[in-house]
């Protein structure tokens, strides 16, 4: 029962610090501490670190305990993840500092969800390659928990732009919110069966 505690205490302090670095490209952007070129290679080292932070971080609270299907899944997600950074600040760049237009403005603007989509083939390869039942059921579960946090907080803001108390929801920030809500409901899903 200690050793469960001390791994509880130990991912709640894992959590705590992934909700802290979730907040920093919000801070970036609404304080305007970081301005011109300087805000994509912050933004971009932040995601960096994040991703590094959660990448050693979960393999350092599992202890040994990741499987090969884990394991394969975990590298397409970082090489996904990656790829979407670069996609992500190369489409950034064009749209701001070269005259597009027409169909090409139209493939630049859309080029980051092309990664993002390939994270979402990823977790539909993982679910279909993941043996173990339990685990695919916590998945599942908090991808529901994901999507339910998703339409809850997208509801609301929706209905709040609609009567101008808030400006409209910013849409691409909707996968980055489903992908908070799943990562965070695994543990507690988890400590139900523990």
């Amino acid at each position: 029962m200690e050793e469960q505690k001390a791994t509880w205490s130990k991912w709640a302090l894992f959590a705590a610090g992934a909700i802290a670095l979730s907040a920093v490209p919000f801070v970036l952007a609404f304080s305007h501490l970081v301005k011109g070129v300087a805000f994509p290679i912050a933004v971009f080292v932040w995601f960096v670190v994040y991703l590094a932070y959660v990448f050693f971080g979960t393999a350092w609270l599992k202890a040994g305990q990741i499987g090969p299907v884990m394991q394969r899944y975990r590298r397409r997600l970082a090489i996904a993840l990656m790829s979407y950074c670069v996609v992500l600040m190369g489409s950034l760049y064009l749209l701001r500092h070269v005259d597009l237009s027409g169909p090409l403005l139209w493939i630049v603007a859309a080029a980051p969800a092309i990664p993002i989509l390939g994270v979402l083939g990823v977790m539909g390869l993982y679910l279909k390659e993941e043996p173990d039942e339990f685990e695919r059921a916590v998945h599942v579960e908090a991808m529901i928990w994901g999507l339910g946090v998703v339409l809850a907080v997208t509801t609301v803001w929706g209905f709040l732009s609609n009567a101008n108390v808030v400006p409209a929801p910013p849409l691409f920030l909707v996968f980055p919110l489903f992908c908070l809500a799943w990562g965070f409901s695994q543990p507690l899903i988890r400590r139900r069966y523990l």
